[in-house]
């Protein structure tokens, strides 16, 4: 979020003498009046008196501009930036730059008033004080060289008051900068209240806190200096309090601040001090009661009867800045969802808020956190159309959100666009690294060789050394992780050129592990080039820190997996446990050891590592999946508990309604298919075909089975075969099914109708079976398995009928698929035609399968007879 203004330059910005006007109105005394007022210190009055007399007609040109002129004065006096551009808007003004500029700080603009001077082609000479207003805006943005080089004329200037503002101002330069302050006057001014502003700065900067507090206390007990300075000195005051570190009584001497001003041009910085405050205090303690009430109404010098409309807009912006403060400490203390809606109540009920441009900066940075892009991309619309100028958060905020989507050609645009514009080294630095990983995740080489350049010349100017996490060491890992990612040749390396090249970088642990995961996942794996990267990620850089040490005995696990060393996983998986009990990846390290203990049929543990995961981490999204395995555990034990744990188990998965419902209740109703209790098994089945969202090869699934446990419970319930024999007609009219679903009803509906005693239908269901392989022949096993079945089934049925021609006929059409039992129903065939004397042409050799009882003879013509047969 942008800095705020400093103190001074917020209590001496725009105060200067008075420029009068007097050619051509001396005689009008309203003109007079005005004059007056604005020398009485009633800006807005002279305004208003101003701005009457442009509406009245018969002034020349001249004079227009004059009185417009005047009028933005007088705005700009009263702080009213609006107004002041309303008018450049309308009128030619007297240098118009100067005073567009001027209205454009007011409202808070400072780098479209930045602009504004910069950009001036008008021919006109420019307004005395335009380099002055210049370096206090350039001050103001943190660009300090620059406000020096605008300074530096203005130094030696034959104007006093614009000099004494020039070293002041350079003064107030250096305090900030943490030099000596080089423009104050040697001698002590006691009339000069800014001059001993300055000095107390300086006292508190070095250390010297009872000096300055009394610096400071001359300052407000002088009748000099004005209201910016005397409360400016109040809040140095609060500063002076931080330091001794008396945060609590600096947090009420601020609070009774804020409650005891109507108005202050200074409560930017107030509230940002008194965040400051709270934040030392404690950023978990209760939001003071007083600051949820001046959200509501103001703070107690505003609670009037019948306030004027000037105190009516000063309390709504009072209010609006408490709302801000509040949305600042709700999301320190993590309460993100609270503090959005207090940053969407500001950007909506108030919108001029001085604070608006940073309460949408603050919102899109929440929401981009949160990867609510379109809110994201709604505020950043919202906010150029609003404020027409480059921000380097709202160009981030934007480009993260078209990285995460994957749109990379506009991440990196909106990256460069934020380099551009950038004001600092290191908000340049970090824009031009950030698209170049977009370059390099759009397989944009040129382009990133381009960016690393400029990276690499950047983190020299600045002295960044290749350690720093937006260096161009940092982008060629990056750029390594990314080839990595995408299973390229060439990731090996340049993971190894990175790993030998900066052995003292902070991410050369990361390294390693990427390389360990490289040969991990390579065909066939790695495993002990794996083992010794992760070796080399401890050994030399000596001990990582804790985070990285983690990522590593983690890699480890999946190596001890992929090696199959059970033992050694399930091992690991406890040091991990023992060393680190609240790191994030607990639920995957013990989901690992769980599936170890599965593997190794060891149930009984595998269970109850199961259980721990779905209780302490119901959160996570291994829960679920541990839950079905707990289950799938307790009915491995063998065990009628086991057994009744895991139906509850899968109960509680399938009202979940999640990933694993209809999993869990297919293993329910299986679970009761093998325990017998047939009814509850269909009850089950009848939920799984009642949900929607139930996916069509679910549902074919669960059809079959359905009418496979009616054809089980129409052995004591004729009734149910109906039910089976309806299911499965309306099933089969389906033309577009599978050949494999055809073939499982075909042969289940032959089975129904044969138990109901009608075995011409069930031989019809299993012929169309065998009809339907003729234009979809069986390609599968399961195709195979379900038209064997049917196949041999109608065979039964035709034999049992007597039926011997058929029966090895439709043998034979079996023997015709290739299949595992085709050389079966070809010996079936071949018997039945041998014993039931059904041959046609040449009598085939016996199988050796087949064994006749043979009257015993030693005569020769008994072979003869056989070929004679033959």
């Amino acid at each position: 979020m942008p800095k705020s203004r400093s103190l001074f330059l917020a209590a001496v910005l725009l105060a200067f003498p008075t420029a009068f006007f007097a050619a051509g109105l001396e005689d009008a005394a309203e003109y007079v009046s005005a004059q007056q007022a604005l020398a009485d210190g009633l800006p807005s009055v002279a305004a208003v008196k101003a701005e009457r007399l442009l509406k009245q007609k018969g002034w020349t040109r001249v004079e227009t501009r004059q009185l417009a002129t005047f009028a933005a004065e007088a705005w700009t006096r009263a702080t009213d930036g609006a107004r002041v551009l309303a008018l450049a808007e309308a009128y030619d003004l007297d240098e118009e730059t100067f005073w567009r500029a001027e209205g454009l700080v007011l409202t808070g603009d400072l780098t479209a008033a930045r602009q504004v001077l910069t950009e001036d082609t008008s021919t006109a000479a420019p307004h005395p004080r335009t380099p002055l207003l210049l370096a206090q805006i350039l001050a103001a943005l943190g660009e300090n060289a620059a406000a020096r080089d605008a300074l530096a004329p203005l130094l030696t200037a034959s104007d006093a008051a614009l000099k004494k503002h020039a070293s002041l101002l350079q003064s107030e330069i250096d305090i900030n900068e943490g030099k000596p302050a080089s423009g104050l006057p040697t001698a002590m001014d006691q009339d000069d209240a800014a001059s001993r502003f300055l000095r107390a700065r300086a006292l508190l900067q070095s250390g010297q806190l009872i000096p300055a507090q009394k610096m400071l206390q001359s300052v407000l007990t002088s009748t000099h200096g004005g209201k910016r300075i005397h409360q400016a000195a109040e809040l140095l005051q609060v500063e002076a309090l931080l330091q001794q570190h008396r945060a609590t009584d600096a947090q009420e001497q601020l609070m009774k601040f804020l409650d005891a001003s109507a108005d202050s041009p200074l409560w930017v910085e107030a509230f940002d001090l008194l965040n400051r405050v709270h934040q030392e205090n404690s950023p978990s303690v209760t939001i003071p009661e007083a600051v949820l009430r001046w959200i509501s109404a103001g703070n107690t010098a505003q609670q009037l009867p019948e306030p004027p409309p000037a105190l009516v807009e000063a309390t709504a912006t009072f209010r609006g800045h408490a709302i801000y403060l509040t949305a600042q400490w709700l999301a320190a203390q993590q309460r993100d969802d609270e503090a959005v809606s207090m940053l969407e109540c500001l950007i909506q009920r108030h919108p001029r808020h001085p604070r608006l441009s940073d309460a949408m900066q603050f919102a899109m940075e929440i929401y981009a956190r949160h990867r609510m892009d379109d809110r994201v991309k709604a505020l950043a619309e919202a906010w150029h159309r609003q404020f027409s100028r480059p921000s380097v958060p709202v160009d981030f905020a934007v480009g993260g959100l078209h990285f995460r989507r994957g749109e990379m050609r506009e991440a990196r645009q909106m990256f460069q666009n934020a380099a551009n514009v950038a004001t600092t080294l290191t908000d340049r630095r970090r824009a031009l690294f950030n698209a170049a990983v977009a370059a390099i995740s759009a397989s944009d080489f040129p382009l990133y060789q381009s960016l690393l350049g400029q990276l690499e010349l950047i983190s020299n100017a600045a002295a960044v050394g290749a350690e720093s996490t937006a260096s161009a060491a940092t982008l060629e890992l990056e750029k390594a992780l990314f080839l990595a990612a995408g299973r390229k040749p060439e990731a090996e390396a340049a993971l190894r050129s990175f790993i030998r090249t900066y052995p003292k970088h902070p991410r050369f642990t990361d390294a390693c592990i990427a390389l360990a995961e490289w040969f991990l996942l390579a065909t066939p794996p790695r495993i002990e080039d794996a083992f010794k990267s992760l070796d080399h990620a401890t050994s030399a850089a000596g001990a990582p820190p804790p985070a990285q040490q983690q990522r590593i005995l983690y890699t480890r696990l999946w190596l001890s997996d992929a090696a199959g060393d059970l033992k050694t996983l399930i091992t690991q998986s406890m040091d991990f446990l023992k060393l680190w009990p609240k790191s994030p990846l607990l639920p995957e390290v013990r989901m690992k050891m769980a599936g170890a203990y599965y593997r190794l049929e060891d149930f009984a543990n595998a269970r109850t590592e199961f259980e721990i995961i779905a209780r302490d981490y119901p959160d996570s999204e291994q829960a679920d999946t541990a839950l079905y395995f707990a289950a799938m555990s307790a009915t491995s034990v063998m065990s009628d508990d086991g057994r009744k744990r895991a139906v509850a188990i899968w109960e509680e998965l399938a009202q979940k309604n999640g990933p694993l419902a209809v999993a869990s209740l297919r293993q329910q109703a299986l679970s009761e298919r093998l325990q017998g209790n047939h009814a509850a098994a269909l009850a089950v089945l009848d939920k799984m075909l009642a949900m929607k969202t139930l996916e069509p090869a679910q549902r074919l699934m669960t059809t079959c089975e359905k009418a496979e446990l009616l054809l089980l419970l129409g052995k004591t319930d004729p009734a149910r075969l109906d039910a089976a024999a309806d299911l499965l007609d309306a099933f089969l009219t389906d033309s577009t099914l599978p050949f494999v679903w055809k073939a499982r009803a075909g042969f289940t509906l032959a089975s129904v109708h044969h138990d109901a005693k009608h075995d011409t239908e069930a031989l019809e269901a299993c012929y169309d079976v065998l009809s339907a392989a003729d234009l979809t022949p069986p390609t599968s096993p399961a195709d195979y398995v379900w038209f064997s079945k049917a196949g041999f089934f109608g065979v039964d049925l035709l034999e049992a009928s007597r039926q011997w021609e058929a029966a090895a006929r439709l043998a034979e059409q079996i023997a015709q698929r290739p299949g595992d039992r085709a050389g079966e129903a070809r010996d079936r065939a071949t018997k039945i035609r041998l014993e039931h004397f059904l041959w046609d042409g040449p009598v085939p050799k016996l199988p050796t399968v087949l064994k006749f009882e043979e009257e015993p003879t030693d005569k020769a013509p008994a072979k003869s007879s056989k070929k004679k047969s033959k």
